[in-house]
């Protein structure tokens, strides 16, 4: 990046030159987006894999191993800005999806509660360190905004795509499968991705400028994105890239803290992240647990409809976000999603007579659909708002706000569960209400 003289960053010509071959390639722009659609998806997986399980787990106090995945995350998510400008965001995506199959299959050698919570804490490390560079690559290498845009929807979409996934892989349970064997088969889904974003992702473009190996990053994506050595934009890269650019970074830590702190944005989207957190991730590893407390039949087939409720919301939302500016979506469907958690309160009642079975998952599929909206949007403006040598910092920093919130309410439900579902809905319900205000003081940069 070169400084214009008002102190503001600009695109160096190399970098003007890089976004418009990338853009000049829609097959590698969709090929980046699969592949990074999948890696989301299988963290959706392996962190919601256990509420699956939990029924059937004989090890007592379940509070630890529940929490234990986002205390990795949390982990994994403080360490992911270090990590990637040391192994890059491509290399550390593919080790932490190996590290999540790896975890996977430890599990299912579990024999006691502290061990399950070891493996939970080890898959949730590979999840936390894996989130940011799925983000951080899809802002560099999708080209042009809204095409980028439209990626950045479908990515944080596949989070649904993984919470189907791991239901119809934890349907075998109901007839008879071991939780072992549900787990092994979770494992199967990120080997499987790794290979792909082997195959089909470059390495990301500002870690190899910052490592000075531009003609590495030529060569890469002439090679993933079947750009021609011969044609005039690469030749100009090439004619940028033999030339000395100074490239102004802001590589130390007290420096990108500063400018964390000095960023009035970073907290209100870390409070909207703890917020939404805070109520999706505990009630969807609750679930079962709450339709097992309103009297519901037939659990495992509510769950999948929970999965699937997921899909209107999204669809809508990026049907929305094409009229709507997103931080103002994000305020609106921030409101939804309280509301739908004041409703989920209202289900419980003492007598049994009086319970509306039917009427909970309704509500509760209400809910996760407007969530569903609300990750969506989310995604598109997260990283927006921050430079590229910033950037997986800062999304690392709201990834542990976000693993805060899900850490918070593992505690708080499994303490509500019996007995107060009411209070384990209004809790959330205040959280994204104030979220749905901080969203008003967002502005996205031209």
């Amino acid at each position: 990046m070169a400084c214009a003289q008002d102190g503001e960053e600009v695109p160096d010509e190399f970098e003007v030159t890089l976004e418009s071959l990338l853009a000049a390639s829609p097959g590698f722009a969709t090929r980046v987006t699969v592949a990074l659609c999948l890696s989301n998806a299988s963290d959706a997986v392996e962190t919601l894999s256990l509420g699956f399980a939990l029924p059937l787990l004989n090890f007592g106090d379940l509070r630890w191993p529940a929490a234990a995945v986002f205390f990795g995350m949390l982990t994994g998510g403080c360490a992911a800005g270090t990590l990637a400008e040391r192994f890059g965001h491509k290399r550390l995506l593919v080790m932490m999806l190996y590290l999540e199959a790896l975890a996977a299959v430890a599990t299912t050698a579990a024999r006691g509660s502290w061990h399950l919570t070891l493996c939970r804490y080890i898959s949730g490390v590979a999840i936390g360190a894996a989130v940011p560079p799925i983000f951080a690559l899809a802002e560099e290498l999708i080209h042009p905004r809204k095409r980028r845009h439209r990626s950045l929807s479908l990515i944080a979409s596949s989070f649904i795509s993984g919470s189907v996934l791991v239901s119809l892989l934890a349907w075998p349970l109901s007839l008879g499968w071991t939780w072992q064997a549900f787990y092994a088969s979770t494992g199967l889904v990120p080997l499987l991705n790794a290979f792909l974003v082997s195959c089909w992702i470059p390495e990301s473009p500002s870690f190899l400028q910052q490592q000075g190996r531009r003609a590495e990053l030529l060569g890469e994506l002439q090679h993933f994105a079947g750009l021609r050595a011969a044609g005039p934009a690469f030749r100009v890269a090439q004619e940028a890239n033999d030339g000395q650019i100074r490239v102004i970074e802001e590589r130390s830590i007290s420096g990108r803290l500063q400018l964390l702190r000095t960023n009035h944005v970073v907290l209100r989207l870390a409070a909207i992240c703890f917020s939404i957190a805070f109520a999706w991730y505990g009630l969807s590893t609750w679930l079962l647990q709450l339709f097992e407390e309103v009297g519901l039949e037939h659990r495992y087939l509510a769950a999948m409809l929970y999965a699937l409720s997921g899909v209107p919301g999204c669809v809508l939302a990026m049907l929305l976000l094409q009229f709507i500016e997103p931080p103002k979506l994000l305020a609106f469907w921030l409101t939804l999603t309280a509301l739908s958690c004041l409703s989920i309160g209202f289900i419980q009642s003492p007598d049994p007579n009086q319970r509306r079975p039917v009427l909970a998952a309704f509500f509760v599929c209400c809910f996760n659909s407007v969530s569903t909206a609300v990750f969506n949007v989310l995604t598109t403006l997260w990283g927006a708002p921050f430079s590229s040598s910033l950037r997986p910092f800062a999304l690392g920093a709201l990834s542990v706000c976000m693993r805060l919130g899900s850490i918070v309410a593992q505690f708080v439900d499994a303490a509500l569960i019996h007995g107060h579902i009411t209070e384990m809905a209004l809790l959330p319900a205040v959280l994204l209400g104030v979220a749905a205000a901080a969203c008003w003081g967002i502005a996205l940069p031209q």
